[in-house]
């Protein structure tokens, strides 16, 4: 039987997807550039190129650029460059300040000029996994953002997991309204109060890496507070169980979230892939653990959709510049081997780089930007919705890759000296349909 989290996000998932076709449905549909049809015999690649000052290079062409599959340079089978557009207006004097962000802010107000390039924004809100604190600083660092105008043919949404939906607008009215409603959820696949204290991570590292520190740990843990005896062999024994079920719990519940969450994202692009014009996808999250190889493939799955359909996915890590030194409602059980050889600080550390890992991914595998370890959201926020000014699509075709799911490493390389490259990494090959 489905869960009641499950069949929220479903709902809430083909809401989206109604709610973004259906206020949009009246547009012709305009692209900001080529696109590239998705199908399951091609893998698209973006690219954004920028020279040794951080400045976007935007002359580039197709002989310039070299990809390398598993190694072996591949053939581009297609190629084209997109430009961006910024979809806040140019700061305006201090005189007239006060009067356009009135305009902007109401209702039909007539700011959308005819030929202005259109621009949709959606700010994604994970309230799957962001803490208290951390929502209350995205929520301002949105807020902040919207006080200054959208430019003409930009439209904004503000959007999250579990319920918040302001539509497309161009009005920033409903998009504060809808991040005032922003509330935090108490985690719901993981209470830091059971005994024992068993994350995703934590399971990973017991059931997948062997990591026999992590697990004896834990028992250590179990035994103190369950108020069990570690002198007595019954009481291990029961520790010993306890933790192995906890483990096996906790990484079900991980790899569900996993794939809810990368599905709610992919929902989320494949409904902005029916609006018009350039397209930015915000995700503002502190990331989640992508484990299972259904998840990666749906990660990969979810970059080809994004980059097939001229959508960015841009991050932003709410954590920003975070202390690595755990709370005291987490290490107040610390098993006293654990804490002598410091293993669990380490997988701590281990622990916070692999939940932003992800958001990385996204946005470098996208042509989108990863903004993180700084606290300056609002600035991050800012920086992310003006998005690449140039983004390189390349092409590959599968039509001599092996259709077994197996993960493809990718390199791409430049004929240009002193640039730094960001492209995706890798992808995994579709699978044969079935009875072939």
């Amino acid at each position: 039987m489905m869960r009641h989290s499950q069949l929220l996000l479903l709902a809430s998932g083909l809401f989206v997807a109604v709610s973004l076709h259906a206020q949009d449905s009246s547009r012709p549909p305009q692209e900001s550039g080529p696109v590239v049809q998705l199908n399951v015999r091609s893998i698209l690649i973006p690219v954004v190129v920028r020279d040794a000052q951080g400045r976007e290079i935007g002359d580039l062409k197709e002989a310039d650029f070299k990809v390398f599959d598993q190694g072996k340079q591949r053939r581009l089978s297609g190629f084209s460059l997109q430009q961006g557009a910024a979809p806040w207006a140019q700061q305006p004097a201090a005189g007239q300040a006060a009067g356009q962000a009135e305009q902007a802010g109401t209702p039909g107000s007539p700011n959308a000029a005819a030929g202005a390039t259109p621009r949709v924004v959606v700010l994604l809100f994970d309230d799957r996994h962001l803490s208290e604190g951390d929502l209350v600083e995205a929520k301002k660092a949105a807020l902040q953002l919207l006080d200054r105008p959208l430019a003409d043919g930009t439209r904004v949404l503000v959007l999250s997991p579990l319920g918040a939906n302001s539509g497309l607008t161009h009005n920033v009215v409903p998009l504060k309204a809808a991040i005032e409603k922003l509330k935090f959820r108490q985690p719901f696949l993981h209470d830091p109060g059971q005994c024992p204290d068993i994350d995703h991570f934590s399971a990973d590292q017991i059931l997948n890496k062997s990591n026999v520190t992590e697990y004896n740990n834990q028992v250590e843990k179990t035994l103190k507070c369950q108020h069990l005896d570690g002198n007595r062999p019954g009481d291990v024994l029961i520790a010993q169980a306890t933790v192995k079920n906890a483990a096996e719990t906790a990484m079900q519940q991980g790899d569900d979230d996993a794939r809810q969450s990368i599905g709610f994202l992919r929902d989320v692009v494949y409904s902005m892939s029916k609006l018009p014009g350039q397209r930015t996808l915000i995700f503002i999250s502190p990331g989640f653990l992508s484990l299972s190889q259904d998840s990666m493939i749906m990660e990969s799955q979810l970059m080809n959709l994004a980059a097939g359909s001229a959508v960015t996915l841009d991050t932003l890590d709410t954590r920003g510049l975070y202390s690595v030194i755990e709370n005291a409602d987490k290490s107040g059980d610390e098993g006293l081997a654990s804490m002598l050889s410091g293993a669990s600080l380490e997988n701590h550390k281990d622990e916070l780089r692999q939940n932003k890992q992800i958001l990385a991914e996204f946005a470098e595998g996208t042509g989108g930007t990863f903004f993180h370890s700084n606290n300056d959201l609002a600035g991050g926020l800012a920086a992310l919705a003006a998005g690449p000014e140039y983004r390189y699509l390349l092409e590959l075709s599968l039509q001599d890759v092996k259709l077994n799911g197996a993960y493809h490493s990718v390199k791409v390389e430049v004929n240009r000296k002193d640039v730094k490259i960001q492209a995706r990494e890798g992808y995994f090959a579709p699978l044969a349909p079935k009875g072939k």
